[in-house]
C-alpha cells in the first residue's frame, strides 16, 4: 500500500513539474513577445504597394494591391491525385450538410424571450473617464510606434518646365513643416529624402519609391489597455455599452 502511494505521489509531483515548466515557457514566450517590437514593412513601388509583417530580421508578405493575378487550379494527376481531389470533395460536402441540419436545428429550437437590460446612463463623470483613457491609450500608441528605414524618392512633374517648378514649391512648403509637426508625436528615422523636379521630359528621369518600417512594442500598448479597462470597470463606464 505504502509502495503504491508512493508511486502515486512521484507521478503527480512529475506532472506537476511538467506543468511547471510547461508554464514557465509559456510566459517566457508572452513576455519575448510583449517585449520584441512587431513591425510592418510599407514599400510602394511601380504602382505596386506590398506589405511584410513580423518581427524583425522575419517577416512575410500579407498584402499586395493590386493582387497578383489568381493562379489556376491544376488538375490533380495520377490515381492517387484524384482519389485525394475525391476526398476532399466528399469531406467538403460531409461539412456543408452537417452545416445544414445544426442550421436547421437551431432554427426549430424556440428562442427565449430575455427582458432587455437596462443600461447604464452616461454622466459627466463617465465621459470624462471615456475622454481620459482614450487620450491615455493613444498616447501609448503613439509613443510606442517607431518608423524608421523610411526611403522617400519622388518626382515632382508637371505639364511644362513651369508648372512642374510650381508643384516642386508646393510640395515642398507643406511636407516639411508637415514632417516637423509628426516628428512631435511619432520617432521618424529617415535613411533618404529625395524630392526632385522631373522637367517635362518624354521618359520620367526619377523612379517613385515610398518605403518605410513601422514597428511597436506591444507590453506598453497592453499595460495601457488594461489600465484603462480597470478605470473603466472601477468607474462603471463599461455599464453603458454592454
Amino acid at each position: 500500500m505504502m509502495a503504491v502511494l508512493g508511486a502515486l505521489g512521484w507521478l503527480l509531483l512529475t506532472l506537476l513539474k511538467i506543468v511547471g515548466i510547461l508554464l514557465l515557457i509559456l510566459l517566457v514566450l508572452l513576455a519575448l513577445a510583449l517585449l520584441c517590437p512587431f513591425c510592418a514593412d510599407f514599400c510602394w513601388e511601380n504602382g505596386v504597394v506590398t506589405i511584410r509583417a513580423g518581427v524583425p530580421g522575419i517577416t512575410q508578405p500579407v498584402f499586395r494591391w493590386p493582387a497578383p493575378p489568381p493562379a489556376g487550379a491544376e488538375e490533380p494527376k495520377g490515381f492517387f491525385g484524384k482519389l485525394k481531389a475525391k476526398l476532399r470533395a466528399s469531406r467538403a460536402e460531409r461539412r456543408r450538410k452537417k452545416a445544414a441540419e445544426r442550421a436547421a436545428k437551431e432554427a426549430k429550437k424556440p428562442k427565449k424571450e430575455t427582458p432587455p437590460r437596462k443600461k447604464a446612463k452616461l454622466t459627466l463623470n463617465i465621459l470624462v473617464t471615456i475622454l481620459r483613457g482614450a487620450g491615455r491609450l493613444t498616447k501609448a500608441v503613439f509613443g510606442s510606434l517607431r518608423v524608421t528605414k523610411i526611403r522617400v524618392c519622388l518626382g515632382v512633374r508637371g505639364e511644362d518646365p513651369a508648372e512642374a517648378a510650381r508643384a516642386y514649391g508646393r510640395l515642398n512648403a507643406w511636407l516639411y513643416p508637415s514632417l516637423g509637426v509628426i516628428d512631435r508625436f511619432v520617432y521618424l528615422d529617415f535613411e533618404e529624402l529625395r524630392i526632385l523636379p522631373d522637367f517635362g521630359s518624354a521618359e520620367p528621369t526619377v523612379a517613385d519609391r515610398v518605403s518605410f518600417r513601422l514597428s511597436a512594442r506591444l507590453l506598453f500598448i497592453v499595460a495601457a489597455a488594461v489600465r484603462v479597462l480597470y478605470e473603466f470597470w472601477r468607474e462603471k463606464v463599461l455599464d453603458v455599452f454592454l
